[in-house]
């Protein structure tokens, strides 16, 4: 959104725009109200979200988080807060561009410390669990930002 608004700034800056470059801005503010709601509703119940994908996660495996031995579960619930909060704010503002390249070093470093496996169940884990807090309004929003977290991070 604020990309697309950007670019259109650019090129509209001697001329009026038309109304096929004003829809993108038009079907936003449609949405606005709804993806309000849907973000505050991310913050209100982050924690809860955040739980549950840690208790699901570790009933499929036990040592998802753990590396050499050594519990991580601190580290990695806060990473899935950081990446639940960046996949709300791409969804608020409709810019998965943004959250593509947020989410890029996190993909580096998983890859790095060859965590992908945890990470893959982490975030398919996820997308469950928001499926089942979320409505279908709400899900329709926020299914492709989520489906770019997994594609980045599994």
């Amino acid at each position: 959104m604020l990309t697309q608004l950007k670019k259109l700034a650019q090129e509209c800056d001697d001329r009026y725009a038309s109304d096929t470059e004003l829809k993108f801005l038009t079907d936003y503010l449609e949405e606005i109200d709804q993806r309000i709601n849907t973000y505050d509703k991310i913050r209100n119940i982050e924690n809860k979200l955040i739980e549950q994908i840690d208790i699901k996660a570790k009933s499929v495996d036990p040592n998802a988080f753990d590396k050499c031995g050594k519990d991580v579960s601190s580290i990695c619930e806060r990473d899935r807060k950081h990446t639940m909060r960046f996949l709300a704010t791409a969804m608020l503002f409709n810019e998965p561009d943004k959250l593509r390249n947020t989410l890029l070093w996190q993909s580096i470093i998983m890859r790095a410390f060859k965590d992908e496996n945890s990470s893959k169940l982490t975030y398919e884990i996820m997308a469950e669990v928001m499926n089942e807090e979320f409505n279908d309004e709400e899900v329709k929003l926020v299914n492709p930002v989520l489906q770019l977290v997994q594609m980045m991070l599994n």
